[in-house]
């Protein structure tokens, strides 16, 4: 966690950027998700024959009446193809499944354009634009898009998966 929330490459797409990210923030960071204990579960993207984590996918803001939100950050690159997507839609099954969750919704800049393909390919739709919404490092801004996905979308777009995800 240490190096993923401090290196620039792993970092560039997340909503949420931290000015430093120390040893200790990454073991409280950890704990808490081991503890599983608020609203927000964390799972680590494991690939065979690989000692260490690849990434993580996060479900945030589980069990309210709202919408939980998907993210996810694959930080070292893996030679499992499309290992993002498959990271992504086991942990929508598993909001869907085992949290009962009636849609999920995620925040993509309007630049990424892997992470739109992925959540096309996996039923997303787009739902709205936030205009200007993201202040870049360089004061530029960015356009926000929502996206979001219910069950019935999800299940129909993942034929593919159906193995993995059942």
């Amino acid at each position: 966690m240490h190096r993923w929330f401090n290196e620039p490459r792993a970092t560039r797409w997340l909503m949420e950027r931290r000015d430093s990210f120390s040893y200790k923030d990454a073991d409280d960071w950890t704990r808490r998700a081991v503890e599983g204990a608020d609203e927000d579960r964390k799972f680590a993207i494991l690939v065979r024959g690989r000692e260490q984590p690849v990434g993580f996918t996060a479900l945030y803001g589980l069990f309210r009446q709202t919408a939980p939100e998907l993210g996810i950050l694959v930080a070292d690159r893996s030679s499992v193809a499309h290992v993002g997507r498959i990271a992504e839609a086991m942990t929508i099954a598993a909001a869907f499944r085992d949290f009962g969750a009636h849609k999920l919704y995620g925040r993509i800049p309007s630049r990424n354009r892997a992470a739109k393909w992925v959540v096309e390919s996996l039923g997303w739709r787009r739902e709205a634009i936030m205009r200007g919404h993201l202040l870049q490092d360089d004061s530029t801004t960015e356009d926000l898009e929502l996206w979001g996905v219910s069950p019935e979308e999800f299940h129909a777009a993942t034929a593919d998966l159906r193995a993995i995800l059942d």
